[in-house]
């Protein structure tokens, strides 16, 4: 190796290089590089469900600071100023099934903005982001619970527990979810 002091900046680098590869490892060899489905998974009463993260702008903790509505729905929670903006606040549940949430410390407000709709979701639980491995998805198998299929689009069944994908788009085009007025 020679002097780095009497040698050019140039050289050196050039030196360094070499020396660099030549103690260079390659890189692990990658058999088969499996495709993955991600998405925000949440629970409404005992259904695990499990969104695409593009569907999902926010998640917040429920706030018991909201507008009450009036002439609207009961699963219509209320108006919530969210960064500036006002919200209408769903309980999702109530909404779908027709049975209110009961709010405690896991209950979450998932902000969606789709169809045009801009809205606070409230949800019994957020388990957090959830990888699947795509060939696992079974599109086939229909949904069981009556009030979730119009907006289920396959499931997941992996380590013990099924999840049913949830299409957010689906739900704000939905009549159900459009018309809150009593």
């Amino acid at each position: 190796m020679a002097n780095p002091l009497i040698q050019s900046p140039f050289q050196w680098l050039q030196d360094l290089e070499r020396r660099a590869r030549q103690r260079a490892k390659g890189l692990p060899r990658r058999e088969k590089v499996e495709p993955m489905w991600r998405g925000i998974g949440f629970r409404l009463g005992e259904s695990y469900l499990i969104t695409p993260l593009n569907e999902i702008r926010e998640i917040l903790p429920y706030t018991t600071q909201l507008a009450k509505v009036p002439g609207a729905k009961s699963w219509v929670k209320g108006l919530a100023n969210i960064r500036g903006m006002l919200l209408p606040i769903i309980d999702l549940r109530a909404c779908l099934e027709g049975k209110a949430i009961t709010i405690e410390n896991r209950s979450r407000m998932l902000i969606i903005n789709q169809a045009g709709i801009l809205a606070g979701l409230v949800v019994d639980e957020v388990m957090g982001i959830k990888h699947f491995p795509e060939h696992i998805r079974d599109s086939d198998t229909p949904c069981k619970e009556v009030w979730i299929s119009p907006f289920a689009r396959g499931l997941f069944t992996y380590e013990g527990m099924t999840w049913t994908v949830f299409n957010m788009h689906a739900l704000a085009e939905s009549e159900l979810f459009r018309k809150v007025a009593l």
